[in-house]
């Protein structure tokens, strides 16, 4: 068999198992106590809708008796009240897994560059090539994670 055959089966055996691996979800809300929604949502991505039709898309911070606090992607931290709260929506997935990996290459490639320039290069030795490698081995799975991230959606909360 022709090494591009080869390389075509391998490809569509990787679709086909990544189109498997993705859960396919039920529609139903899931129920949680309003002091569970930052755990429950354990740093996956939240959509809250207010009672006025604003949007919000973020992290949860913090939660309190009267208020919601999300971290949006530009940093800041907007705080919703309760009885303004309309809807409120997670992803089923945590995403980002692809943009988390180059900034820890970064970080890894950062310190092995300053290694090499002090007493420590024998550790900078060490550290570059095994950054590289990590990198080159995790990326095509952070980019997996990031197309099911896609694919699985939404799921609302029901608060009780």
């Amino acid at each position: 068999m022709k090494h591009s055959a080869l390389r075509a089966i391998n490809i569509v055996t990787v679709v086909a198992m990544t189109g498997s691996s993705l859960s396919l979800h039920a529609a139903d809300p899931i129920q949680v106590q309003w002091n569970q929604v930052c755990r429950m949502a354990a740093g996956r991505e939240l959509f809250v809708t207010t009672t006025n039709g604003d949007t919000l898309e973020g992290y949860c911070v913090s939660i309190d008796l009267n208020e919601i606090a999300v971290t949006t992607k530009d940093h800041k931290v907007v705080r919703v009240a309760r009885a303004t709260l309309e809807r409120l929506e997670m992803h089923r997935a945590k995403g980002h897994q692809f943009s988390s990996l180059v900034k820890g290459v970064h970080r890894g490639l950062q310190l092995g560059f300053d290694s090499l320039l002090s007493p420590t290069a024998p550790l900078g030795l060490v550290i570059l090539p095994g950054t590289l490698a990590w990198g080159a081995v995790a990326a095509p799975f952070c980019l997996l994670g990031d197309l099911r991230y896609k694919a699985t959606g939404k799921q609302e909360i029901k608060l009780n």
